[in-house]
């Protein structure tokens, strides 16, 4: 019985800490130590240099420094990556040179603007402005320390074998091309809207990720959420407790996914004939029960979106926590494992012991309730409620799960994939404003985007069977 060969161990050496160093020193500098000597402040941190205009005494070049801290964030998570699997260093030192090179964008727009004015003032910039510069350029160069051969599952070929880290690499490169190529992109108002703007998206790509790897689609879930989130208004608006208002649209959700789920596991319907019928049935409800009306008047406390708990905006909250238990819940719970299952041979799965019925009637509801999740962070994102939800609000989430690596066949992707897509397709919708090329041309790159992955999925499903 042959065994596959597998490469020399990898044995932890004090190299493979270096992405988690280099994080701690650009974070505690950014958090902790002055930025600059400013005339009448003094010794000022980033913090307190980007409180206010008048707290800017020198007038510093600031557009993209709010970026920094999310480099750090993303060189320390591939930090910790690398320590746990060091035999994956040199694919890792890649992704780390790219975030590196989000540290660096900053530091070129900065003297490009000091240049331009003709400035003094670089004496005055004070120890963390250093440190990080110094930090930022030994994460883009650490690219080119000898490492040991690693596994080939570990290949930097390997690496890009897979949706998520193409999908990366492609988004830290946007935003550093784009960031050079006009600044503003890097502001901290439009990264933010960005993030918070479409998380919405990216929870619904999560129910629609588990949906799409048992082989089915759920073409319906932009009119529902149109129509949770206007059942959820309408019920504040009546004098219903916020918290309540929130919980019901994910009941209502649930009871709706379980009913398409029962069309499709019982009465053997495709989902996306069901599906189609459903949409046409929630848009004529939603017309006929609102006559175009749109909601307004919530209350204060209704607004979760809004809501800003540590600083840190709730929708990106709700999506980073949602995104990592379903990743969790998909790799390590039974359930999880059935659906990929089912979806690479349903067949399989049934001569497993495994109940199709009982699997799909479950996805479909727990598709229901990620889309009354999407419907509350959209119905409290703004003062109004509008009856109709965004144009091809469903091809925006199935979007982000195809290309997010999941298989329109079924039975392969993450959501993480699904979600690290969402934030690539509208980094790409701001990136076209700043670049001055028309947002109409989204809808191409996404078409594009869904045949090139497909045809990539296609090929790889036939390689793999010969």
């Amino acid at each position: 019985m042959s065994k596959t060969k597998r490469g020399p161990s990898v044995q932890r050496r004090p190299l493979h800490f270096i992405g988690i160093a280099l994080a701690l020193v650009i974070l505690g500098a950014y958090l902790l130590l002055p930025f600059v000597v400013q005339p009448e402040r003094g010794p000022s941190t980033v913090a307190v240099l980007t409180e206010s205009k008048s707290a800017n005494e020198l007038g510093l070049f600031k557009t993209g420094l709010e970026v920094i801290p999310l480099a750090g964030l993303g060189i320390l998570l591939l930090g910790i990556w690398n320590v746990i699997t060091p035999a994956a260093s040199r694919a890792i030192s890649l992704l780390m040179s790219m975030a590196g090179l989000l540290v660096v964008v900053y530091y070129i727009n900065f003297f490009r603007d000091y240049a331009a004015d003709e400035a003094t003032f670089i004496n005055s910039m004070d120890s963390a402005f250093w440190i990080m510069l110094v930090a930022g350029v030994l994460a883009v160069l650490q690219i080119v320390i000898p490492r040991a051969v690693p596994e080939e599952r570990y290949r930097i070929t390997k690496l890009f074998g897979n949706q998520e880290s193409v999908i990366l690499f492609g988004l830290l490169l946007l935003i550093f091309v784009i960031g050079i190529a006009n600044p503003r992109f890097l502001q901290e108002r439009n990264i933010s809207d960005i993030l918070q703007g479409n998380a919405y998206i990216a929870v619904a790509a999560l129910g629609m990720t588990m949906v799409i790897v048992t082989g089915n689609i759920d073409i319906s879930v932009g009119s529902l959420i149109g129509l949770l989130a206007v059942i959820s208004g309408r019920l504040v608006v009546a004098g219903l407790p916020s918290p309540l208002a929130w919980l019901i649209p994910l009941f209502v959700g649930a009871g709706i996914g379980a009913f398409i789920g029962f069309l499709v596991a019982y009465l053997r319907i495709p989902s996306i004939v069901v599906t189609l019928g459903m949409l046409s049935i929630i848009k004529g409800i939603l017309i006929i029960w609102t006559a175009g009306e749109r909601v307004t008047d919530m209350p204060a406390d209704y607004h979760l979106s809004q809501m800003r708990p540590l600083g840190i905006p709730m929708p990106i909250i709700i999506m980073v926590a949602l995104t990592i238990v379903v990743v969790l819940w998909m790799r390590y719970s039974a359930t999880g494992r059935a659906f990929y299952a089912l979806g690479g041979n349903a067949e399989a799965a049934r001569l497993s012991g495994l109940s199709q019925r009982r699997l799909l009637m479950t996805v479909f509801t727990l598709n229901g309730v990620f889309v009354g999740v999407a419907s509350v962070m959209y119905s409290t994102q703004f003062q109004i409620i509008q009856v109709t939800p965004p144009p091809a609000l469903e091809l925006s989430i199935i979007t982000a799960s195809v290309v997010g690596g999941v298989s329109i066949l079924g039975g392969t992707g993450t959501a993480i994939g699904s979600t690290l897509a969402t934030l690539l397709l509208n980094f790409i919708r701001s990136a076209m404003i700043f670049i001055n090329v028309s947002p109409f041309w989204l809808k191409t790159v996404q078409g594009l985007l869904i045949l090139v992955t497909v045809l990539a999925d296609l090929i790889r499903r036939r390689r793999q069977r010969q």
